[in-house]
């Protein structure tokens, strides 16, 4: 088996890759939420060390996904079936 491995350099620290990251996942989330029953809703993220992977980025969030839905379809769904958490 033959592997090959690729390295993209990009004009930045991998910790400011981050911190960009988290601004426009941030963005996108407000440019997405437009009144009620829509939008990202972030309950924790907080970063781990002894976790079963090693260490890493834990996230909880409720997506309102009731303003993607035709109004016909969501008239006939529960309240509770407009929200999706996340863990990870």
């Amino acid at each position: 088996m033959l592997i090959k491995e690729y390295h993209i350099l990009l004009p930045m620290s991998l910790d400011e890759y981050q911190v960009a990251q988290l601004y426009m996942i941030q963005k996108k989330s407000r440019e997405e939420s437009s009144g009620e029953g829509s939008g990202v809703e972030i309950l924790a993220n907080r970063p781990y060390t002894d976790g079963p992977g090693g260490s890493g980025q834990y996230t909880h969030k409720v997506y309102h996904v009731g303003s993607h839905i035709p109004g016909w379809f969501r008239a006939l769904l529960p309240k509770a079936a407009l929200q999706v958490e996340e863990e990870s």
